[in-house]
């Protein structure tokens, strides 16, 4: 009786261990309405990233912090993932992507008193355009050297600079950008009525988590999260996730 008892600890014990060892962190920048800090269960794309893994057995933390240092840190591997990370060519060098969780309708923000149109990028060559430091926006776009790029460190100081003329244009998702002008009024009454999205739409950019190549078993993560948000598909998990959100995501 005492050694059956003595196993069971022994076995108890050892599957605690390996629960404990089951942990995935991510870092992001705010992004919503697909994901932030302020947002219920951190936004539905946190959220359904949760259910994704929980369901694998991980315990999940996400952390919020500039774009840039999301990067740089998960590049050295301090953390596991990037929440919410666009596919570039330059990425896949340095990430395992995921299978897609959402898609952004990404393009140009400018003021509605200022005349900007165009078909090709070479008829703005001649604007400044505000760009988020380590954002990618469209492979075409990202390449074109010959363009005024005025880099800044959120979406909110460049939509407030483009609010005061000091560009012309700014580069971002279509529903973010529109998220954060509402956020923006409190201190800058009237943006959200002098700020438009214009087409064409640069982009349609999926989502993905990307998970560090130098994370500890970074293929077995990408594995197990892949698994899990199919499985997430499977059982309705995804749906209902959405769905409970959608107040925010409109």
């Amino acid at each position: 009786m005492k050694k059956i008892v003595f196993l069971l600890i022994v076995t108890l014990f050892y599957s605690a261990t390996c629960f404990a060892g089951k942990r995935f962190t991510f870092v992001t920048v705010d992004f919503p309405p697909y994901y932030g800090e302020d947002l219920p269960e951190q936004g539905w794309v946190s959220e359904i990233v949760k259910a994704a893994l929980e369901i694998q057995g991980y315990e999940v933390e996400i952390k919020f912090m500039p774009w840039i240092k999301a990067v740089e840190d998960t590049q050295e591997g301090y953390y596991d993932a990037l929440l919410g990370a666009y596919h570039t060519r330059e990425r896949a060098e340095l990430y395992y992507f995921s299978a897609p969780i959402a898609q952004a309708r990404t393009g140009f923000f400018k003021r509605k008193d200022v005349d900007i149109s165009f078909k090709e990028l070479t008829d703005i060559k001649n604007y400044k355009i505000g760009v988020v430091k380590g954002y990618a926006t469209s492979k075409n776009f990202d390449s074109a050297d010959d363009l005024d790029k005025v880099e800044v460190d959120s979406l909110d100081e460049g939509l407030v600079k483009l609010l005061n003329k000091e560009v012309d244009l700014v580069a971002d998702s279509q529903a973010v950008g529109k998220y954060r002008l509402k956020i923006l009024e409190e201190k800058n009454p009237g943006i959200s009525k002098k700020i438009e999205f214009i087409k064409p739409v640069l982009a349609m950019n999926k989502i993905y988590v990307a998970i560090s190549k130098k994370t500890t078993n970074a293929q077995q993560k990408l594995i197990d999260f892949n698994q899990g948000l199919r499985k997430i598909y499977m059982n309705g998990s995804f749906r209902k996730i959405k769905k409970k959100h959608k107040k925010h995501i409109q």
